[in-house]
């Protein structure tokens, strides 16, 4: 700060000495009826203008050719197969010749502006010291959004898109209830109310990730509701409390327990008991029967 503050020293002693010689000769202009001669001819004004000039394109076309470095953000697992996917964002500024589509701008301004913009900034830093060189410049104000470009960062480009894998990925729409399901667990809260997780997620998921995330919420103490209609959902979270809620011949009832007693006990009348185990069996696995089957065809092992 200290070399700026004698720069700025400097210009402005010589821009008062500048001023009171102009004063002095339109005095004696005055006083003797002669003018004075100009003390210069006005090329070096000229002349800096246009090297100036050049400078600043230089600079502009220095910039924007520079590269940015993609952002790249997690949004969720989808499962340990497929692994982590990702939202990466690239950048690039306008250079005058970028056409993709899968890149869109910044700011409102069109891409065909910010086009002929880079290309009479590069046909002013080619015609800086030609004739007509303001010729390019009055293009250049032409521009329809010319005030719309108030610094280097409204030429930039951006484009957005998942990755799986470092590869352009489309989640489906059960992929996307597997990354919502997922981001909603990974939150840090006191109370999650999870509305039949297992919609259209795969069993490998639910075991492999949706479980363990709920365990680990039970674990840090937190309270997780879960409405399901998936056994491994409602036995391998191990509730501390299941509520059943079933229609029998006396209408609606409510019954509340764990598989801890394994019982089921009615709401209103407590000498009304279901075993847990049976009930969460008829009620997620189709009955004794089903689920004897399916251990047949898989095998004790």
């Amino acid at each position: 700060m200290k070399g700026l503050g004698i720069l700025y020293s400097d210009w402005k002693s010589s821009q008062l000495t500048d001023s009171i010689s102009k004063r002095f000769r339109e005095e004696v202009t005055r006083k003797t009826g002669e003018r004075s001669k100009p003390s210069g001819t006005g090329f070096k004004e000229f002349a800096t203008n246009r090297i100036n000039i050049e400078r600043d394109a230089r600079k502009i076309l220095s910039n924007i050719g520079k590269n940015i470095t993609d952002e790249v953000e997690k949004v969720g697992m989808l499962g340990p197969e497929k692994g982590e996917l990702k939202c990466a964002t690239s950048f690039k500024f306008q250079q005058g010749d970028i056409h993709d589509a899968k890149y869109i701008t910044m700011t409102s301004m069109r891409k065909t502006d910010q086009k002929d913009f880079v290309q009479m900034i590069k046909d002013v830093k080619r015609k800086s010291t030609s004739d007509d060189l303001f010729d390019s410049i009055t293009q250049l104000n032409d521009i329809p959004d010319i005030d719309k470009i108030k610094s280097i960062s409204d030429l930039l480009l951006f484009w957005r898109r998942f990755t799986l894998q470092g590869e352009q990925y489309s989640p489906s729409n059960g992929e996307c209830s597997m990354l919502n399901l997922h981001n909603e667990l990974d939150e840090e809260k006191e109370i999650y109310i999870l509305d039949e997780p297992e919609r259209s997620l795969g069993n490998e998921y639910i075991n492999d990730v949706i479980i363990p995330l709920i365990n680990d919420k039970a674990v840090q103490g937190k309270i997780v509701f879960i409405s399901t209609h998936d056994a491994n959902v409602a036995v391998r979270t191990l509730p501390y409390n299941s509520i059943y809620r079933c229609h029998d011949i006396d209408g609606y009832a409510t019954y509340i327990g764990n598989p801890f007693s394994n019982n089921l006990v009615h709401a209103v009348d407590e000498s009304k008991v279901l075993d847990w185990k049976k009930i969460s069996m008829k009620t997620l696995e189709g009955g004794q029967s089903a689920f004897g089957e399916r251990g047949k065809i898989y095998g004790n092992n």
